[in-house]
């Protein structure tokens, strides 16, 4: 996939995401888009064009999509076999940095916690909205982290990140129906970045390993 920059793409469809907004009636839909990397499946492989057009098919650089059907429903695909793999190309500029560094190029973090269904392990997941306006979220599972897309967030969890990605201290999300991994005993919180130290001192005494990233001097 050849495409210009992520900021110039975005300039030249700002007007296709906010149409799309529009015609599903989702308020936060245009900072999903731009906040999870995601691009039109037609203008990139397709018909490039400057003309206004609603775009049914978003996806990312991980293989997932976002579809909308003609009920305006918003519809996430995960591993969408339709996409060929090897034509997706990263457009992150933070790509390959480590976890630590993320952390200190963002200004907000959602924290989801829980306990593995299958072996009641400790699982986290970590998301960062950087400086740059664009989500990288991290898994912890089995004793390791790593990079997944945040679209694995789902559509609830996306959502409320654009409606509060200007909050100055940080609060506990009460809905626990919308755990975005499968896992028992689940929390969730979203703090402003660099994060306070009430914050990681309650992370600190229920969960090291989280805190751990925000203490890091790396």
């Amino acid at each position: 996939m050849k495409s210009p920059s992520l900021d110039a793409l975005y300039t030249q469809i700002d007007r296709c995401i906010l149409l799309t907004q529009s015609y599903t009636e989702v308020s936060e839909l245009f900072f999903v888009i731009k906040a999870c990397r995601l691009k039109p499946y037609d203008y990139i492989f397709e018909d490039k064009t400057n003309k206004l057009v609603l775009y049914r098919w978003w996806f990312d650089e991980f293989g997932n999509s976002l579809h909308i059907n003609k009920q305006k429903r918003v519809k996430i695909t995960y591993n969408d076999l339709a996409l060929d793999r090897e034509r997706i190309i990263c457009t992150d500029l933070y790509h390959g940095l480590s976890m630590n560094k993320v952390a200190k190029m963002s200004k907000l973090v959602h924290v989801c916690t829980g306990k593995d269904e299958d072996f009641f392990q400790d699982c986290y997941m970590l998301s960062f909205l950087g400086i740059d306006n664009y989500l990288r979220t991290y898994m912890y599972l089995y004793g390791e982290w790593q990079q997944v897309s945040p679209l694995l967030l789902g559509l609830k969890n996306l959502r409320t990140i654009g409606k509060n990605a200007d909050i100055k201290l940080f609060v506990e999300l009460t809905k626990k129906e919308n755990s975005p991994i499968p896992c028992i005993s689940g929390r969730q919180w979203l703090s402003f970045m660099p994060a306070s130290s009430d914050f990681i001192n309650m992370m600190e005494k229920q969960y090291e390993t989280v805190s751990s990233i925000f203490n890091n001097k790396e």
